[in-house]
């Protein structure tokens, strides 16, 4: 967490009518390594939105580059992280 994250990314995917949440996660974490490897990633995150039954993805950039093809892609003008030193990497729980 050295560089402050200048973009934000926010990528959705539906899921299928009656796939269970906890598997759709499990696959999504697996996937998180390789997505957090990536030259100029800040940070990754991946959450299931209960309300639109979908998986979402979010990236902290540490620049401006363009977005991924589905991608939605924000600048970040201002992050506040108090105790971010303290968030351990991987699964929290």
């Amino acid at each position: 967490f050295t560089a402050v994250p200048r973009a934000a990314a926010r990528r959705s995917q539906k899921l299928a009518p009656g796939e269970a949440p906890a598997a759709v996660i499990g696959r999504a974490n697996d996937e998180l390594p390789a997505l957090a490897a990536r030259p100029g990633v800040h940070s990754v995150a991946v959450v299931i939105d209960p309300r639109h039954w979908e998986l979402l993805h979010f990236t902290l950039w540490e620049d401006a580059a363009p977005p991924d093809p589905g991608e939605e892609r924000y600048e970040v003008l201002h992050l506040s992280a108090p105790e971010l030193d303290g968030i351990e990497a991987g699964q929290q729980w």
